[in-house]
């Protein structure tokens, strides 16, 4: 399986209307930061909730570095055939790219 991964040079770009950014860190690490229009599925939950899913958007997947986010992007489309973006570096790389 082939992981997609999108930028966030690239996820700046997108249109919020196109996408559905989905969070999988634990609620008390969302104190440090996310990133605005974020749902936020714990990874332990997300396998079971892929009710909540868009069917139509671009769904982006991440958490603090990445390191989390890339198997549940894997286990997703191996399990659910759900076709999803992991975001490379997670939210540490996204912040670091506002800052620029």
């Amino acid at each position: 399986i082939m992981l997609k991964e999108i930028t966030p040079e690239e996820l700046i770009d997108k249109s919020p209307q196109e996408i559905q950014l989905i969070d999988i860190r634990e609620p008390y690490e969302l104190e440090d930061g996310y990133i605005l229009g974020n749902i936020n599925i714990p990874m332990g939950d997300i396998l079971e909730k892929t009710n909540q899913l868009s069917k139509t958007k671009d769904i982006i997947i991440y958490c603090n570095t990445g390191r989390r986010s890339r198997p549940v992007v894997y286990m997703l489309k191996k399990l659910h055939n759900i076709s999803t973006y992991n975001l490379e570096g997670g939210y540490k790389n996204f912040s670091k790219t506002l800052l620029r």
